[in-house]
């Protein structure tokens, strides 16, 4: 059944319902992803951080155009506005009771190379995305506790071998073949359903329905390696516990994914340089630069800046050393360049820090202000801007046991909601998760497999 604005409060209850009979859930948003805007290599690195990945995500450029109108052109223009805005703001209000249903639930949302998914669905409906990484991390982990990305799953082993190509559609054609058994899908009577074989590609509801099929496939073939093999894996199951909250990073060389739940992969690049040279140049110039090392590839940063890695890593000093006496170009090691650009953030963060210590040492000097002056500050301008001074460990883990999120040390309500000046306040997201974390329901453990370490038969690989 299509679920419409028009027809989306009459059938909300169908909408619970459904989500009460789920086994899993398959999502996606149709956003146009990492591609979209100036330019691939402006939004994109080979050589992207998982935190510089969601910098650039979470920045994404937006276009305005402005043109010059009449006065009654502008306010009907404005009132344009406003009423759409009004519209979509009602909307968002009405879907967002699904999301958090979704959410309260606690049953595993997929979808396919959802890092975007993800991000969207985090800032329109909880709250805006954090500024640090470790934080949306744990955000997301509260609203969404269990995640699969099927791009992820099929590029990992047991799949990496027989999938040749990870992309929607063409995964969804290879899972139809052998070894794999696709399941049939039956709609209740009265209730169309889609008809692969019309390939709807890039229509959300459609690549969200064969991203769901492409999971069951993929979770069932699994089955097959138990003894006896086991002909259906339930969403529940232990053995696809490997892939949960892993996001696939898109055109990363060598991080295949986000950990959601502790720290990313630290792959060694020493063999990458990082290079600087004049705006003219072009790919050619810098093939042409390092033509005596043999295979390159070349990761552009910005106009004047790229990473190149080397086939050898004893080449790197070879390189670094021929650009001592260069004029127009300089060559450093990846780790160099990593270690400059930690100082030049550690500058800026002390520089911001002593600034907000000094505003905060005038504000509790009792010289600074009189007495009443100081009492109405107080009461109406609370300091509760954000800092990185004694910044608390508030990471949820995982319990391997169990389906259920632990926190180590849990804050109070009380603690959430105390501004102390001389501890740094939590941010509204943080608060947002807190509260979130509490009110999640018990999971218990469904689908259990008979197995010593089920989970040892399909690790997620440390390196790729």
């Amino acid at each position: 059944m299509e679920i419409i604005r028009s027809n989306f409060k009459s059938n909300l209850h169908k909408v619970y319902q459904a989500i009460e009979e789920a086994d899993f859930f398959a999502i996606d948003g149709e956003f146009s992803g990492i591609s979209d805007g100036p330019s691939v290599s402006a939004l994109t690195n080979g050589f992207d951080t998982p935190e510089e990945r969601y910098q650039k995500l979470k920045k994404k450029e937006r276009y305005i155009v402005i043109s010059k109108v009449d006065e009654e052109e502008r306010k009907r223009r404005e009132q344009q506005k406003h009423a759409k805005e009004q519209e979509e703001l009602n909307d968002a209000v009405g879907f967002s009771r699904v999301i958090h249903a979704i959410a309260n639930s606690g049953k595993l949302v997929i979808g396919h190379n959802m890092l975007l998914d993800v991000m969207h669905t985090v800032h329109q409906f909880y709250c805006p995305l954090p500024a640090d990484l470790n934080e949306f991390k744990e955000m997301t982990t509260c609203v969404f506790p269990r995640l699969l990305d099927t791009k992820l799953m099929a590029s990992t082993q047991p799949f990496k071998d027989i999938i040749n190509n990870t992309s929607l559609a063409e995964l969804e054609k290879r899972l139809k073949e052998t070894p794999f058994n696709p399941p049939k899908v039956e709609s209740a009577k009265g209730f169309p359903s889609y008809d692969t074989a019309s390939e709807m590609l890039h229509e959300a509801g459609y690549d969200a329905y064969i991203t769901g099929l492409c999971f069951i496939s993929m979770a069932n073939y699994l089955g097959s390696f138990l003894s006896p093999p086991k002909i259906h894996v339930s969403a529940r199951s232990k053995l696809i516990e490997p892939f949960f909250n892993k996001l696939f990073l898109m055109r990363v060389m060598d991080i295949p994914y986000l950990n959601l739940e502790g720290p990313d992969l630290q792959p060694k690049r020493d063999h990458v340089l990082h290079v600087t040279f004049p705006k003219e140049w072009k790919t050619s110039d810098l093939y042409q630069l390092f033509s005596a090392f043999g295979n390159i590839q070349i990761s552009w940063i910005d106009d004047t800046s790229a990473f190149v890695s080397l086939s050898q890593p004893e080449q790197v000093q070879i390189a670094v050393n021929t650009s001592k006496y260069a004029e127009s170009y300089r060559i450093q090691t990846y780790a160099e360049y990593m270690g400059k650009k930690q100082e030049e953030k550690q500058i800026k963060r002390k520089w911001m820090e002593d600034g907000w210590k000094e505003a905060d040492s005038k504000r509790l000097n009792p010289q600074c202000l009189p007495y009443a002056l100081q009492n109405h500050y107080y009461r109406n301008n609370s300091f509760t801007a954000p800092s990185t001074v004694g910044k608390r460990n508030l990471s949820p883990s995982q319990e391997e046991a169990g389906l259920e999120d632990g926190v180590s040390g849990e804050i109070s309500d009380a603690e959430l909601e105390q501004t102390n000046s001389c501890a740094e306040p939590l941010s509204e997201g943080r608060k947002k998760a807190k509260k979130l974390k509490r009110m999640k329901k018990e999971l218990s453990p469904a689908g259990s497999i008979s197995m010593n370490s089920p989970a040892t038969l399909f690790e997620v690989p440390d390196t790729w």
